[in-house]
């Protein structure tokens, strides 16, 4: 048994120092190297320092969840099942030594990281997260694994998608020493590739998510195949190979008619209305948008039905049919004021293309010192790109030729950076 990590969690998680759970037993000094597992000491002095932390020495009771009840419960979070999950959670709580015993501490703590996420608690995942990372030098191999798994997520969720990748990565380097089941095997994949398509490494985003799909097919997984071959589709299209994307967005849209996923029908609609777009086929890029609309109103987020909306305003405008795009804002609007949570990004957006429309005088001036600042902190970079060659067109009219000009080469900039980002752009 590893005294030592047993002894720091619970001091920590009491709030002692080491003087203080040392004091009258022994030295901190050599407190800290029976922590580190640098000393097996006398079981008289762990009997002393389990006592002074309220713990018995000698209790082998065990009355508590199994690990694979907690492993149970993570895997009812990776497949999404939200209401089984709440309940295992709760079972889990009931056994007092869920939180009392280091071990099962740490993997509750760690997958209820997840469980936040899955429940959309962002705010309450990323104060989890902070808390457990404390214990972090108690860590063992599988401990280390799911930390770095679940540091990931919650970058992800904060938008962070870079970093995201490099933890997720990490999570894989860790996985190489511990026994993964196919299935986690699959979701690690999966993530990676998910992390790396919104950081827009595209090649990386396309191995893992064909590892990953690779797996689901042989477990006959046909609704996380499907979401593979959305990634696909979306890096496909990204190499302006749109055959290849069209292809797996097809193969999609086969798997979610069979299987009645509306949400997923949402998902590839709109991606087939991006790849229409990028190929000037404007008509076909609306069609696909709308029934986007149709399938994600029906299941999806707010903020993943504002997607669709935004990208219907936008192909309005582009067609400078006005009526129809401050229709669709409109709409934007009602869906925001509806929703629970942050909305600012998705009201930059509407408050741009209201001004645009309505010719607002002041429309370079929220661009300059609201938009582009926003999109610029969050690295959302094809934003930013958009709207500083909006910007600079708008200042060249005012003869704002200098400003114009530092506008133009920040976007110029950065689309040689990500160049990836082009088919996105305009």
């Amino acid at each position: 048994m590893e005294y030592g990590k047993v002894l720091r969690f619970h001091r920590v998680k009491q709030g002692l120092t080491q003087n203080q759970l040392a004091d009258g037993i022994i030295s901190p000094a050599y407190l800290s190297k029976i922590e580190n597992d640098q000393t097996v000491p006398a079981f008289e002095v762990l009997e002393h320092l389990y006592e002074r932390l309220g713990l018995d020495f000698h209790d082998s009771s065990y009355n508590h969840p199994s690990k694979e009840k907690l492993k149970e419960w993570y895997e009812l979070i990776v497949f999404k099942k939200n209401e089984e999950s709440r309940k295992c959670m709760e079972e889990l709580i009931q056994q007092k030594d869920t939180l009392n015993n280091h071990h099962l501490y740490i993997f509750f703590e760690l997958f209820r990281i997840r469980h936040l996420l899955l429940e959309n608690e962002v705010e309450k995942a990323y104060e989890a997260w902070k808390d457990i990372r404390q214990y972090e030098d108690t860590f063992d191999e599988e401990m280390e694994y799911y930390f770095h798994l679940g540091s990931g997520l919650v970058l992800y969720y904060q938008g962070d998608y870079e970093n995201s990748y490099l933890q997720l990565m990490e999570a894989k380097n860790h996985s190489v020493s511990i026994n993964l089941e196919d299935w986690e095997e699959s979701d690690l994949y999966y993530l990676l590739a998910l992390s790396a398509s919104q950081a827009n490494n595209i090649s990386a985003s396309i191995f893992n998510a064909d590892q990953a799909l690779t797996i689901f097919q042989k477990q006959y997984n046909l609704v996380k195949s499907a979401d593979c071959h959305i990634l696909l589709g979306i890096n496909y299209g990204r190499l302006k190979n749109y055959g290849k994307a069209l292809e797996n967005y097809h193969l999609v849209s086969k798997i979610a008619t069979q299987t009645k996923d509306y949400y997923q029908l949402g998902l590839v609609y709109h991606n087939i209305g991006v790849i229409e777009s990028r190929r000037g086929n404007y008509e076909a890029a609306l069609m696909n948008y709308k029934r986007s609309f149709s399938y994600k109103s029906k299941t999806a987020s707010v903020h993943e039905i504002f997607e669709t909306i935004y990208c219907l305003i936008l192909e309005y405008y582009k067609l400078n049919e006005l009526e129809d795009c401050s229709k669709w804002i409109n709409e934007g609007f009602s869906y925001l004021n509806s929703s629970i949570n942050d909305t600012t990004t998705d009201e930059i957006h509407l408050n741009i293309y209201t001004m645009l429309i309505n010719k607002d005088n002041n429309a370079a001036h929220y661009l300059e010192g609201v938009a582009i600042p926003h999109f610029l902190e969050r690295k959302q970079h094809r934003f930013v790109i958009r709207y500083c060659l909006i910007l600079s067109e708008l200042l060249e009219a005012e003869r704002s030729y200098k400003k114009s000009s530092k506008y133009l080469r920040l976007a110029i900039d950065l689309l040689n950076k990500y160049s990836n980002l082009g088919g996105m752009i305009l």
